[in-house]
């Protein structure tokens, strides 16, 4: 079993050393150099991920760097090796807000989409993650051009993705998201409700017990609560709670967006208060720490 599937840290750590020890042993000018150089970043971005520490992602990114610079510009991989350095920047910005960061992911996010042919397997996740990226800039510079485009790419995604391919939920939760934004910008009613149903998509194509489920349904527990604010029926606001205590129940206590789930119930829960002014209804899972409730709630990228 792979680290992606039994989601044990040891797993993951073993699999860096192997690949510390592949591109050692794999001298410049090796055709599987580039190859072994972008895997060891997707190693590295993987524990980051886990960790939060950012010299695994400063080291995903200088591998990822150096993957792209021993590849041709012709050659079929380099176009991967693009997106995954994007991607890994993209990661950085998140964390240290740096919009230079946000700006070189777009290019080689970019960049790597027009490097691969149409119908290529490989598109539909170079899009996403464009989509991704682009969605981050609009949060930040509040362009309403850059959302558009990310709804563009991200129903693209969607379209180029079949049904029961394993990628299609992370890209329907993430075409939710941009809708959403979209929503909050303009406020059509449609955007919401067709955020609502690519949320439920995304859950609903996402075994139990897969590691990304819980994001998912926390996002769509925000919808959820989204509409009830805009329509006050109490049923959504009942299914948005419902969804957050399953997004916290599946959710590993180290895990980093942890907080996060805990803090989008807590917001539920305290709208259900506020609604129906009965303090036993204020239940729910006991929250750690500081508490569930304030602020606003997060979905993931």
């Amino acid at each position: 079993m792979t680290y992606q599937h039994t989601r044990d840290l040891q797993d993951l750590e073993a699999v860096i050393v192997r690949s510390e020890e592949a591109v050692e042993a794999t001298p410049e000018g090796h055709p599987d150099r580039a190859g072994r150089l972008n895997n060891l970043g997707i190693h590295l971005s993987s524990r980051y991920e886990r960790t939060g520490n950012l010299q695994d992602l400063e080291a995903a990114i200088a591998r990822s760097e150096a993957a792209v610079e021993a590849t041709p510009e012709d050659h079929p991989d380099r176009a991967g090796w693009l997106n995954n350095l994007g991607s890994h920047l993209s990661s950085r910005y998140e964390r240290t807000g740096n919009l230079q960061d946000l700006e070189a992911a777009i290019a080689r996010s970019q960049a790597g989409v027009e490097a691969t042919p149409e119908n290529h397997p490989r598109l539909a996740a170079q899009l996403n993650n464009l989509g991704t990226h682009l969605g981050r800039r609009y949060a930040r510079t509040r362009n309403l051009r850059d959302l558009e485009a990310a709804i563009a790419r991200s129903e693209a995604a969607v379209e180029a993705t079949p049904e029961g391919h394993p990628g299609r939920a992370g890209r329907l939760n993430n075409l939710g998201i941009h809708l959403s934004s979209r929503y909050e910008r303009t406020e059509n009613l449609q955007d919401l409700e067709a955020a609502i149903a690519r949320s439920e998509a995304a859950v609903d194509a996402t075994p139990e017990g897969h590691p990304d489920r819980a994001g998912w349904l926390n996002n769509l527990g925000n919808r959820l609560r989204s509409r009830y604010e805009r329509t006050g029926n109490l049923q959504d606001l009942e299914a948005a709670i419902a969804r957050s205590e399953a997004a916290v129940e599946a959710t590993p206590d180290d895990h980093p967006s942890q907080a996060d789930q805990w803090n989008s119930l807590g917001i539920h829960l305290s709208s259900r208060y506020e609604r129906t002014g009965n303090p036993a209804r204020l239940g729910g899972r006991h929250c750690p720490n500081t508490g569930c409730s304030g602020g606003n709630p997060r979905g993931p990228p």
